[in-house]
């Protein structure tokens, strides 16, 4: 997805940058515990903000 597709089509709070850091289909941990669950994501958003990579 694209930073305009994304300011465009969602109504998320996350920043692009924090969006493609907790984009699955862009991850190369395919066992990942937290993979296409909504905790991965932000908390401003409503999630937990659980994913690895938002810690990097």
């Amino acid at each position: 997805m694209t930073r305009e597709q994304f300011e465009i089509n969602t109504n998320y709070k996350m920043t692009y940058e924090e969006f493609q850091k907790c984009d699955c289909t862009h991850c190369d941990k395919k066992d990942c515990v937290h993979r296409g669950a909504y905790r991965r994501v932000p908390c401003i958003d409503g999630g937990l903000g659980l994913c690895p990579n938002l810690k990097n």
